[in-house]
């Protein structure tokens, strides 16, 4: 899976968009999917910090990590 796959399947799930973000970045209250320098990173973005950061070596695991966090939490979806 990659970054395009994951941001439909959220859609079709019904997660709300306010909930996480694709793009990297410190937004707040929100699951976040980051590439830099090739190593991929998934975390909750909370006031500034990165909480419960995980690094990956490929997308395709950084993806399927991600949304098993957001199928886990019942108050990402809309």
């Amino acid at each position: 899976m990659n970054k395009n796959e994951l941001r439909e399947i959220l859609k079709r799930e019904g997660f709300d968009p306010d909930s996480y973000d694709l793009d990297g970045g410190l937004l707040p209250e929100k699951y976040t999917l980051s590439e830099e320098a090739g190593v991929w990173s998934v975390y909750y973005s909370e006031r500034g910090l990165q909480t419960g950061k995980r690094t990956f070596a490929t997308e395709g695991e950084a993806c399927e990590y991600f949304l098993d966090e957001m199928r886990d939490d019942p108050t990402t979806k809309a």
